[in-house]
């Protein structure tokens, strides 16, 4: 990591990507174990600029420098933000603060300090960067994974870093000595139980049954299930239904496109009606719907669950 300043923003939502950049300036700052004596972690909700700076103005007991961690920094009232700005333009070089933020609001307002400071941007990463940090994680463990399974895990999970790692080394331990994690060893930690209520979903929805898809939903989440992991399979699954109307238009048969989706065969009749019940239109426009809900999810203003209640009603009544 290219270090020069005392002080690092961390800017974004991406916790995984912090974390592990505040594990690599641990390791390249302290001391080993006796080191930690020199690491310290504040929150902004339950913290002050007094200590804050206190900690900051500390000489390192084991280590060449302090390592001052500040999360939740928004949280700092005005006063004590102020007083850390004032800081940052005249820093300890005894000590290295890492200020975690989720915007760069302070930098938009304070252009000034962006002399001071080195910023490190920890954004969600795009469909193919994704893709390639599951291969790689995977692929240091000694196993492989399936393309199919690959695409159900980035729809059920998103792209959170953490919730994903979580899950692959839930994987990796499923299938035990097996090589490669195949869409059958997803489909089965997800739970068969929420991929077969994604099809009574989207039949609902069809329908415009918006009580029944609640109902559907209300079952899922009363036994653990959460809203990003439902809002996850229902985009993957609309998003399968217009791969279906593509191939269709372009020649294939129903049960063709069927095949090629791998959509299995107990769920044929189903997934076929449901294909034959949108648009094309129809199907984007609820997936745009499907987005929405989860970016709130991810920054709520409102609960999970009433996001999740209110995406089934604007579904159904399109």
């Amino acid at each position: 990591m290219n270090i020069s300043s005392p002080v690092i923003f961390l800017v974004g939502d991406e916790k995984y990507l912090k974390e592990k950049a505040i594990n690599e300036l641990r390791s390249s700052l302290l001391d080993g174990s006796s080191g930690e004596l020199d690491y310290k972690v504040l929150h902004g909700s339950d913290t002050s600029a007094n200590e804050i700076l206190s900690c900051a103005s500390t000489i390192p007991f084991f280590s060449s420098k302090r390592l001052i961690v500040v999360k939740d920094f928004e949280k700092l009232s005005k006063e004590d933000t102020s007083r850390i700005t004032s800081y940052i333009k005249k820093p300890h070089q005894h000590t290295c603060l890492v200020v975690d933020i989720k915007d760069d609001d302070i930098l938009d307002q304070d252009p000034a300090l962006n002399r001071y400071i080195d910023v490190l941007k920890f954004t969600d990463l795009a469909d193919t960067e994704l893709s390639n940090w599951i291969t790689k994680y995977i692929s240091s463990r000694g196993r492989a994974i399936d393309e199919d399974a690959l695409e159900i895990l980035k729809e059920s999970q998103g792209t959170a870093l953490l919730n994903l790692s979580q899950e692959l080394e839930k994987l990796i331990t499923f299938v035990g000595s097996r090589k490669t994690i195949t869409r059958n060893d997803v489909e089965l930690l997800v739970g068969k139980g929420v991929l077969a209520s994604v099809f009574d979903i989207t039949g609902s929805v069809s329908e415009r049954d918006a009580s029944r898809a609640l109902g559907i939903v209300y079952d899922l989440m009363s036994t653990g299930k959460k809203p990003y992991e439902i809002i996850g399979l229902l985009c993957l699954h609309f998003r399968r239904i217009l791969k279906a109307h593509a191939l269709i238009s372009k020649g294939s048969t129903e049960s063709s496109a069927r095949q090629l989706l791998r959509i299995p065969r107990k769920n044929a009749k189903e997934f076929c009606a449901q294909v034959q019940s949108f648009s094309s239109d129809q199907i984007e426009a609820k997936m745009m719907v499907l987005l929405e809900a989860d970016l709130s999810v991810k920054r709520p203003k409102y609960s999970p669950s009433l996001i999740m209640e209110f995406t089934i009603i604007r579904l159904c009544l399109g």
